[in-house]
């Protein structure tokens, strides 16, 4: 004998059957994704057009980065990763600290007579981001600077300075050294970015400080002046105050939209 089917269930298959027939009519043939990874936004939209950050999801290519954490901990960085004292100088050697880190386990302290130097080679056009985190303790004194040059030889005969900033404990202030001026107020006792956004095809610079534009300028005539579309080294001068940390410093690409290819059913 054949078993009768409840009328509810018959009809709740029914009602099932034609929503799930409408949902699929409603459906597009095509649809585009876009992949969504992102970094963080720390500031305002940038005043350089063709280094504004979309708002979207975006993802970044590292061109060069050092966060310190392959080194052992309170060991001279003069020789190791590309790092050196300025013009070659053991003497103006940086140490690697755990003192303070943003990632751990190491950072690097620029105190005294440190004056380290990164160089760079080929970065000569387009548009990049040379970041670095800094940490400066509630009881720094001195004044301390941080420097990236469009041409550097540790002879010292071809020097030109792009960027030059200064902090002082006297003021309180973060100040552009440059023909821009500019000064913001000094953070302490937290991790602050320091992001200098670069296009060298169109010689334009924005300094940021905390997600705080300092200032905005030319690249190549803003310090020194008649200079070069090129990204040559930075400069981490400590000019003989106390210990200001820097980590995870990176120089990279602007960060870019991915786009996945169409996903059709």
């Amino acid at each position: 004998m054949m078993k009768k089917v409840p009328l509810l269930y018959v009809t709740a298959r029914v009602i099932l059957t034609f929503m799930i027939l409408i949902f699929s009519l409603s459906l597009p043939l095509n649809t585009e994704s876009v992949l969504a990874f992102s970094t963080t936004p720390t500031s305002e939209v940038s005043p350089i057009e063709n280094l504004a950050r979309p708002t979207d999801n975006l993802i970044q290519a590292i061109g060069w980065a050092d966060n310190f954490d392959s080194y052992a901990t309170d060991v001279s960085l003069h020789g190791l990763g590309g790092w050196k004292g300025w013009q070659n100088s053991p003497a103006a050697t940086a140490y690697t600290s755990g003192t303070q880190a943003l990632s751990t386990p190491n950072s690097v302290d620029i105190s005294s007579a440190a004056d380290l130097v990164h160089e760079y080679s080929g970065y000569i056009a387009g548009e990049w981001v040379y970041t670095a985190w800094q940490y400066i303790p509630t009881d720094f004194a001195g004044e301390s600077y941080f420097i990236l040059l469009n041409q550097y030889d540790d002879a010292g005969n071809t020097l030109n300075w792009s960027v030059q900033v200064n902090f002082s404990s006297s003021t309180n202030q973060v100040e552009n050294t440059g023909a821009s001026g500019g000064t913001l107020p000094l953070i302490k006792g937290t991790w602050v970015e320091l992001r200098t956004e670069i296009d060298l095809t169109n010689d334009l610079c924005a300094f940021y400080y905390g997600g705080q534009l300092l200032y905005q300028a030319t690249w190549t005539g803003e310090v020194s002046g008649g200079g070069i579309n090129n990204i040559a080294a930075l400069d981490l001068f400590a000019n003989g105050a106390s210990s200001i940390y820097y980590d995870n410093i990176s120089l990279t690409p602007p960060p870019k939209l991915l786009y996945l290819p169409l996903i059709t059913r």
